[in-house]
């Protein structure tokens, strides 16, 4: 609707998990990879997480594209409320193993000569459970069994579990200590900091076809962070509505104004649920600091405050290209690895 308007040739803030969007802050190298080494060294089980909105999914998308330009084996689930002959049935058609008996003995002998096929040819295979701090307590108790399919030197299925904090959690319980013992290795994503929201709104807007984008000012974004606590999924969900603000009130200039006619539409409150005010500029040869709410690592307790400095003149809204594109072109290097890896 609004791309016309803008000169976008697609919709920057969609809230679907394209790996072309992909913005790798350091935490989200770390993260892929981590989850690459997984895959190459095959310790059986690692933990991917995140709080809701922080990428999780599109991290998984991209994890899922490297693994299709190597042709390994996956199978992906994002909606883990199955049943056990639910889970084995889908687990078997994705992972392309043939069997037509029901019984489960007889399903794991199939899954397990596969398996070994797939290593024999360099292709070993990967299960990826999004949304794991749903799945059942039974389920749970089957994916720590299939860790027992393994070689001397090595697991046959590399598992890797996606959820939010609780998943952690989940992890801790006494009946599950068996299972924790098995996770190789935690990845973790944290919302954006600022700076790394200025550079994940330029990348999303510079995707979409608006390498130097002017749409949003600095006090505008300044005002995105307040509201959203750098949670890029709720970005994605403020920056899209207020485009579609702005395109009915025509302006070239998101204001920090329509900002918060659009955070108002989607009922986004700043901390607290104090009044958003906007952020001032500050004055030529000062500097200026600003209280900008951070999100607790403890979901039970109020976000700290965290003081953010800025430079004069606004030059704060410039990327630091070199790391940026040191970090974006790391995605490239991890598929290299992943393409050469045997």
């Amino acid at each position: 609707m609004y791309q016309g308007f803008y000169n976008l040739k697609d919709l920057p803030f969609r809230l679907t998990a394209d790996p072309a969007y992909l913005y790798m802050t350091s935490r989200h190298r770390e993260a892929l990879s981590g989850l690459v080494y997984s895959i190459c060294t095959r310790p059986g089980l690692t933990v991917l997480v995140g709080e809701a909105g922080t990428g999780k999914s599109t991290l998984l998308r991209a994890l899922i594209d490297l693994l299709e330009r190597k042709q390994h084996p996956r199978a992906y689930f994002n909606n883990p409320m199955l049943t056990r002959e639910e889970f084995y049935d889908l687990l078997l058609y994705k992972l392309g193993v043939e069997c037509a008996s029901p019984l489960k003995g007889r399903q794991l002998i199939a899954l397990q000569d596969t398996l070994m096929r797939y290593r024999a040819s360099g292709r070993p295979a990967v299960l990826i459970v999004d949304e794991a701090q749903r799945l059942p307590l039974d389920l749970l108790e089957e994916i720590r069994l299939l860790l027992n399919l393994e070689t001397p030197q090595e697991k046959l299925l590399e598992i890797i579990l996606a959820g939010q904090p609780e998943l952690t959690e989940i992890l801790d319980r006494p009946q599950l200590r068996q299972f924790k013992q098995r996770v190789s290795a935690i990845c973790r994503l944290q919302p954006l900091e600022l700076d790394e929201l200025r550079e994940y709104m330029q990348h999303r807007l510079a995707q979409a076809g608006l390498p130097n984008q002017k749409i949003f000012p600095p006090q505008t974004v300044d005002l995105i962070y307040e509201y959203t606590m750098g949670i890029p999924r709720l970005v994605n969900a403020l920056c899209d509505t207020a485009l579609q603000c702005g395109f009915g009130l025509q302006s070239l200039e998101i204001t920090p104004a329509i900002l918060m006619e659009a955070a108002g539409d989607l009922d986004l409150r700043t901390d607290a649920g104090r009044a958003a005010v906007p952020v001032s500029t500050p004055s030529p040869g000062t500097e200026a600091a600003k209280v900008i709410p951070m999100p607790s690592a403890n979901t039970d307790t109020q976000p700290t405050a965290k003081t953010v400095h800025s430079e004069p003149n606004g030059s704060d809204t410039r990327m630091p290209l070199e790391s940026y594109s040191s970090r974006q072109k790391s995605f490239t290097f991890l598929g290299h690895l992943l393409e050469r890896w045997r």
